[in-house]
């Protein structure tokens, strides 16, 4: 009986390192609202490589996170400028002022984020260039830094699975950070007390089945006598 108790105890126990995400994203404890009033902008991309065929792939991902977060990805893949490369070296703040500038002369309101690639001298589509995200105000309610962490992983993932398509692994990440994002897991502690609950309740039952063993043991014990 009490080995019984125990390994029903265990089931409920959270595993360690289990989710429902890839083992090497985190899952999101953060529980975030979705922003509203945020301006639809008529375009979803902007690209001057040439790498997105199928474009769909990459639109049903940006809209899928819009309608979850609020807020409108918009994608930019960039032709290689000279002016964000110094001697080979990618210049951040360069690319800040610039993203900075294109996000004021194209949206109306702070619920956008622009994703931009900055090819590279030489680039391909390999994409060894820089990717970088510049975010509107109030997409910082729900883009904080675990979301962004978990934007990354996700990307990561996905730009090494060579199955998909540039479209496709873009699009993927934007839908999958959203699920993520803007689903609270149910916590360790609500899974103990599930736990501790059912484990009193076989604790009764047992407690209830001894008594009635007792008794009948008792009264046999009566009647034998």
């Amino acid at each position: 009986m009490i080995l019984l108790l125990i390994i029903v105890f265990v089931q409920f126990l959270p595993k360690a390192g289990s989710s429902p995400a890839e083992p090497e994203v985190t899952v999101s404890r953060t529980e975030r609202t979705a922003l509203t009033g945020t301006a639809a902008y008529g375009e979803w991309y902007f690209d001057e490589l040439g790498y997105i065929d199928h474009d769909t792939d990459l639109t049903d991902g940006l809209k899928y996170f819009y309608s979850q977060t609020g807020i409108q990805p918009y994608v930019m893949l960039l032709d290689y400028d000279s002016s964000f490369w110094k001697n080979g070296n990618w210049q951040e703040d360069t690319a800040e002022d610039y993203l900075a500038q294109i996000y004021k002369d194209t949206f109306s309101d702070n619920g956008h984020m622009i994703l931009a690639y900055f090819a590279c001298e030489n680039d391909s589509e390999d994409m060894d260039g820089t990717f970088y995200i510049y975010y509107g105000s109030a997409a910082y309610s729900i883009m904080d830094a675990e979301a962004e962490t978990i934007f990354w992983s996700y990307f990561d993932m996905n730009y090494n699975d060579l199955d998909q398509s540039i479209a496709e692994f873009i699009g993927e990440t934007f839908r999958e950070t959203a699920d993520n994002i803007m689903h609270v897991e149910a916590d360790s502690g609500s899974t103990l007390i599930k736990a501790a609950v059912v484990f009193g309740v076989i604790c009764v039952v047992m407690i209830i089945i001894g008594i009635i063993v007792a008794r009948r043991t008792n009264r046999r014990e009566t009647f034998d006598e």
